[in-house]
């Protein structure tokens, strides 16, 4: 009796977990887990898609799942994206994902490699803004697609969404501290 009872609160407990994380959409971010924890951010947009996943991945590592996941990237609605905790190391954005198409950024090893993004230990690295257009409109190929690199929105723009976001995080306080450094400029 006593193991089914502990067994009905389990599967109650799990059930609320994911009932909230249904509702609440992009899962909260975490807070600084070291000093050395870097946080990657920007924005990508696309023609008549939303973009729900940001693929990045450490440059030269192979991801096997659930042994090696790839770094959590969350995505917020407009188009902002953040990655907290992230290790020192050089990274790429290998892609960007809707409900219905892959943008591969790397189709090949040279493509990865122009596009590698150093990232120091404890900095903030604004990665830049997207704009994924299809080059055929009439096809829905993923393979046939332009990348625009947009100055809006920019980092600042970016920021202060993500200073509202990590709200109650030490990552909050290093946001208040780089928007106070872009506003001397």
């Amino acid at each position: 009796m006593q193991k089914m009872v502990i067994q009905t609160g389990v599967l109650l407990c799990a059930w609320l977990l994911m009932s909230c994380a249904i509702v609440s959409g992009t899962a909260p971010p975490e807070d600084i887990k070291s000093i050395d924890s870097a946080l990657v951010y920007g924005y990508v947009e696309a023609e008549k898609d939303v973009i729900e996943r940001v693929d990045l991945v450490e440059f030269g590592k192979v991801y096997v799942p659930p042994l090696h996941k790839p770094p959590r990237v969350l995505v917020f609605d407009n188009g902002m994206f953040m990655a907290e905790n992230i290790a020192p190391g050089k990274y790429v954005i290998a892609g960007f994902r809707s409900d219905r198409n892959h943008y591969n950024l790397t189709s090949s090893r040279r493509q990865a490699y122009q596009r590698v993004i150093t990232i120091e230990p404890g900095e903030m690295e604004f990665v830049g803004s997207f704009n994924l257009r299809p080059l055929d409109k009439d096809k829905k190929r993923t393979s046939d697609f332009k990348v625009t690199q947009i100055q809006r929105p920019g980092e600042k723009d970016i920021l202060k969404h993500l200073y509202d976001v990590t709200e109650g995080t030490a990552w909050q306080d290093k946001i208040a501290v780089r928007l106070k450094e872009l506003r001397q400029y």
